[in-house]
């Protein structure tokens, strides 16, 4: 039974779920250029597109790019469930943690040690004793200064970041109603970090950065997949791993 299932988790037809690999991703190819090339570049770039076409599983695609992963630290949050700028700090600060996990207590140390104002996230963990970021939305009491001092952080890192923020044009519904023209003002002084703002709503998304990002960004319209693309993207591999799937179909 356990054999099976295992030997499942090898269908080439991914449909949901985390991105997995090169392997399972089909297609986009000028697109994955398009956006690595921004970045190599340092240009920042806006995606857009309708739900369900992509856009997530692009963007982790680029950034699995040998070029990318290996001179880059880079940081995915999706906004589509936020509904005020200290959610967005909360999200971005916990993604920064948990993507340096594996270097223990120095990270969140020097975190802390620049975002000041997210102090209160740093505590003891009462059975081990050592340090843990365990952030409640309470604790964001100045959503504006810890966004400016994330973005400090960002800054002082030996490798370039990239900071890719899904379903963008959620930021529009905010109450904090500078919270654009905020973002606009670090984003046009940075230099060490790199954007992917992508979202859903093609309307509110021009509207969000023709009158504030002008100079900032590069546009891309994501558009579907043919019948062609799907087939003549990696005719082998496709053949070989349907024939894989169907062999454990049969067991």
């Amino acid at each position: 039974m356990w054999k099976t299932v295992r030997k499942m988790i090898a269908n080439p037809f991914i449909i949901t779920g985390e991105y997995i690999s090169k392997d399972y991703f089909c297609d986009r190819d000028f697109e994955t250029g398009v956006i690595t090339s921004n970045i190599l570049n340092g240009r920042n770039t806006v995606l857009i597109s309708p739900r369900r076409m992509g856009k997530t599983g692009l963007i982790s695609h680029v950034l699995n790019q040998d070029e990318i992963k290996n001179n880059y630290r880079s940081f995915t949050i999706d906004l589509y469930s936020t509904s005020s700028l200290a959610e967005m700090v909360m999200m971005l600060s916990k993604e920064i943690i948990q993507k340096n996990k594996s270097k223990g207590e120095k990270t969140l140390t020097s975190f802390i040690q620049v975002v000041k104002s997210l102090r209160p996230g740093a505590k003891i963990d009462p059975v081990s004793g050592e340090l843990k970021f365990d952030l409640s939305l309470g604790e964001i009491t100045q959503p504006s200064n810890s966004i400016e001092e994330i973005f400090d952080y960002l800054e002082q890192q030996e490798q370039p970041c990239i900071v890719a923020i899904d379903e963008f044009q959620q930021i529009a519904d905010y109450p904090e109603k500078n919270a654009l023209a905020l973002l606009r003002t670090h984003i046009q002084k940075i230099k060490n970090t790199w954007f992917i703002f992508s979202g859903s709503n093609r309307r509110m998304m021009e509207k969000l950065f023709n009158s504030l990002f002008t100079r900032a960004v590069v546009h891309y319209i994501l558009e579907s997949l043919t019948k062609k693309n799907i087939i003549t993207s990696h005719p082998n591999t496709l053949r070989m791993t349907v024939a894989q799937f169907q062999r454990n179909v049969s067991i």
